[in-house]
């Protein structure tokens, strides 16, 4: 906002000009510690376990503080720093809740000092390392951390400037281990099944090369742990820039919107000290999986089949492609007729009623997510969120024909973005060799890029006929003519 001709910033000595309404930090910035590291500050972090985070200091909890890292730009520091890392948390209900966060103490930008990173990490007052870096962070391929990947292949020649997020906890661990410090847990908050034991993984893959000693520290020393994050925070746009601005009477260059709904269940696996999360709404519990494959299976499932159809058909919003009537009743019907049954619900967990929340949530026209921003990475996303479904219906002699027909309108997304130069994903150039070819042979090719080969349902001939009858009647007929015509079957 303007005031005598010149904008006036969020920071800690403007937060008294904020409008009266703001929800603003209980606690002294100056007063607090940095206990946790976090790689991957982008939206979700900030709109989710940042505000777990705030929630702990304005209880006088005053160590758990963040210092930030990321892994490639500086754009986060960048905005966040003159602003003492201050930002607006939007909450995007019936009505709109605006906060101010102040749990992160510094963001480390990784390409420009890798040794502060490291050095934070070592820090002995340092007890949690999270992460959120997304699928393609982890280096999977075949069920494994990729180990000839490149960038892997870089961190085991040159720990001192790594360049995953494993070369990083790797070289803090191994000083950690020289100077027998403190345990510590490092944990997944990834939309990942199994994301602590990839972390341990990768990080034992480059012990082994660079300090085998260091191994024997870490079995006793250091947890790899995951949990199951859910807050649905749509990327930030000009329209939340503007909204506020006005409202909280500051400028922010990086506000955060976000859901009500927020849900946090971490894995009971603690090395190092335990923040006390569960005072403000987490949940700890003994085994992470069941929970995991709930949100991956009902949330993210639906939402990755709603942006795919959704962009098929045009959407620029995944609360617009649910306004299509048939297409919300095929996704619905995807999820309690095919995953459902074969899925493993926790005792404290309502399926349907858990389905039925998630599709009231994706409704909220307040929270424009985009269907592209849904869409992206998906080669890596539908190996967790589908393609286990698909095997485990499978295997159970069970028909998941509208997994089949999502499967093949992927195929097809694939191709149209492609040409219309809107696809983000890292096999971009893989799936562009193919684009000369007929759009008849995409099933095999862009199903085996992602993963196909490894799962049960690419050898099923029944379920593959199934694909191939789907994906040739979207080519011919369009994505919403064959999508009433499976409604009608």
């Amino acid at each position: 906002m303007l005031s005598g001709g010149r904008i006036v910033r969020l920071n800690t000595k403007n937060l008294s000009l904020l409008a009266k309404d703001v929800i603003t930090p209980k606690y002294n910035k100056n007063d607090i510690n940095s206990a946790i590291v976090h790689f991957g500050v982008g939206n979700f972090h900030r709109a989710h376990q940042a505000v777990y985070s705030d929630d702990l200091l304005n209880l006088g909890e005053k160590k758990w503080g963040i210092t930030g890292v990321s892994l490639r730009s500086s754009s986060m520091r960048d905005k966040l720093k003159p602003q003492d890392y201050l930002y607006t948390q939007p909450t995007l209900g019936l009505s709109t809740e605006y906060r101010i966060i102040g749990a992160l103490t510094e963001i480390l930008v990784a390409p420009e000092n890798p040794t502060a990173v490291i050095n934070a990490v070592a820090n002995a007052r340092t007890q949690l390392v999270t992460l959120t870096i997304t699928e393609k962070g982890y280096y999977v391929k075949d069920g494994n951390v990729d180990t000839n990947h490149a960038d892997i292949c870089h961190d085991l020649n040159n720990i001192d400037t790594p360049k995953t997020v494993f070369g990083y906890l790797a070289a803090a661990l191994i000083q950690r281990a020289s100077s027998n410090s403190k345990a510590i847990t490092i944990l997944c908050c990834d939309n990942m099944n199994g994301g602590g034991e990839y972390l341990h993984q990768g990080v034992q893959c480059l012990l082994e090369k660079h300090s085998p000693d260091t191994l024997s520290w870490v079995k006793t020393k250091v947890s790899f742990s995951a949990s199951m994050v859910d807050r649905v925070t749509p990327a930030t746009n000009e329209k939340l820039l503007h909204q506020v601005s006005n409202h909280t009477q500051l400028d922010d260059a990086a506000p955060v919107a976000a859901e009500p709904f927020s849900q946090w269940v971490i894995e009971d696996n603690f090395a190092g000290e335990r923040p006390p999360f569960d005072k403000v709404g987490a949940l700890f519990v003994k085994a992470i999986a069941p929970y995991e494959q709930v949100k991956l299976r009902f949330l993210n499932a639906s939402h990755s089949i709603l942006a795919t159809l959704g962009y098929l058909l045009g959407d620029t919003y995944v609360h617009e492609t649910l306004q299509r009537n048939t297409l919300a009743q095929f996704t619905e019907q995807a999820i309690k007729q095919d995953v459902l049954p074969i899925t493993h619900v926790p005792d404290d967990i309502n399926g349907s009623d858990y389905i039925d929340q998630v599709f009231e949530r994706f409704h909220n026209a307040n929270l424009p997510y985009a269907c592209l921003q849904v869409g992206s990475d998906s080669s890596q996303k539908i190996q967790q969120r589908w393609l286990p479904s698909i095997d485990d219906a499978l295997a159970q002699n069970k028909q998941p024909r509208h997994l089949a027909f999502a499967l093949a309108a992927w195929v097809v997304y694939i191709r149209k973005a492609l040409e219309n130069g809107d696809l983000s994903d890292p096999l971009n150039a893989e799936f562009s060799h193919y684009l000369p070819a007929s759009p008849n042979n995409d099933i095999q090719h862009f199903l085996s890029l992602a993963g196909g080969q490894h799962f049960q349902y690419f050898t099923h001939l029944g379920f593959m006929n199934q694909v191939e009858g789907y994906h040739a009647h979207i080519l011919e007929a369009g994505v919403e003519q064959a999508l009433n015509t499976f409604m009608t079957q």
